[in-house]
């Protein structure tokens, strides 16, 4: 089971199913929520200040790509940009209900992202997801 995660979605309705979710089928043990993009930004920040073995790091973050202000790309870049000391750390899943075959391209191509769901979360999605090498690990 993955001890940290984090869920980042302006609708919190998504942020509840999510939650439910996953805790339902003991995927993580802690979400941490957040409905702004430029509140993950912070959050990164506060936890780059602290000693790292003070510091809540999700193992994996699900990304929704459709946001105001600051959509999933931009958090991504500003991410990959900002935080290389979390790199190793974290793995992304994009969770969107977009069928741009762009979206599709960039989550293939992008370093951090392993992966692509469509809304909402769902039971075979995250079996699936369990047994990606990356994530595997947590689950065995």
């Amino acid at each position: 089971m993955i001890q940290l995660a984090m869920c980042i979605d302006d609708d919190p309705i998504v942020l509840m199913l999510n939650d439910l979710i996953l805790r339902e089928q003991s995927f993580c043990q802690t979400l941490i929520k957040i409905d702004k993009a430029e509140t993950a930004l912070d959050y990164f920040e506060e936890q780059s200040k602290l000693p790292e073995d003070e510091q809540a790091i999700p193992a994996l973050i699900f990304l929704d790509i459709n946001m105001p202000v600051m959509d999933g790309w931009e958090f991504l870049e500003a991410f990959t940009n900002r935080f290389q000391i979390f790199h190793e750390k974290i793995k992304v899943i994009i969770l969107s209900s977009s069928v741009n075959p762009a979206d599709l391209e960039m989550t293939e191509n992008h370093p951090l992202v392993i992966g692509f769901m469509p809304k909402p979360l769902g039971e075979s999605e995250l079996a699936n997801l369990k047994k990606h090498d990356s994530i595997k690990p947590y689950f065995e």
